[in-house]
């Protein structure tokens, strides 16, 4: 009579894949800290482009030069125009705001950028007084996707709301404790 290890190898991956789960295999966690989508309605003022006062740089972004000029991508809420003409003692000339906002180029006082999904060129050859020159819509429609933090230091699953269509335009999430949540990444 022959030995059958297979019964022994079929008990063992039992064993195993039952020791291996982890919270996400066995479902979301009835109440856990997580994301919830803040909406932002109005689309005519999230569309407004102006020059503002310099401000403190916060969540830089993308640089670009040309000449003694530098501007700097502030992460979905504008760019930064810093002249270092003196590179000892740069200094800041102004902010332009377009809502999530993440690249950036120049060419003979034209800026190009995005203002939610759309390409903007923006007359700056005033910053006193910038004029936005031509607004191509959803050229970039990726780029208004706006996801919750992930915990890249843990990498733990991050629980979020999921956001709805019909809502608005997610501009931020914020924390909160979540009961039943079904998004997560």
């Amino acid at each position: 009579m022959t030995k059958r290890p297979l019964p022994f190898l079929y008990s063992l991956c039992i064993v195993f894949s039952i020791i291996s789960c982890d919270p996400v295999d066995s479902g979301p966690p009835r109440q856990v800290e997580g994301y919830v989508p803040v909406y932002a309605t109005n689309l005519a003022e999230l569309k407004t482009i102006t020059s503002t006062a310099p401000r403190t740089i916060i969540n830089g972004g993308k640089l670009y030069t040309t000449g003694s000029l530098l501007f700097q991508v502030e992460l979905d809420s504008g760019i930064h125009v810093i002249n270092y003409a003196d590179p000892q003692n740069p200094r800041k000339l102004a902010f332009i705001k377009s809502f999530l906002c993440k690249e950036v180029t120049e060419k003979s006082g034209f800026l190009y950028t995005n203002n939610l999904a759309d390409l903007v060129v923006i007359d700056i050859r005033n910053l006193n007084d910038i004029k936005l020159v031509s607004r191509t819509e959803n050229v970039f429609p990726d780029l208004i996707t706006q996801s919750p933090p992930s915990n890249t230091v843990t990498h733990e699953t991050t629980w979020f709301e999921c956001p709805q269509e019909g809502k608005g335009i997610i501009v931020s999430w914020k924390k909160q404790t979540l009961t039943n949540p079904r998004c997560w990444k």
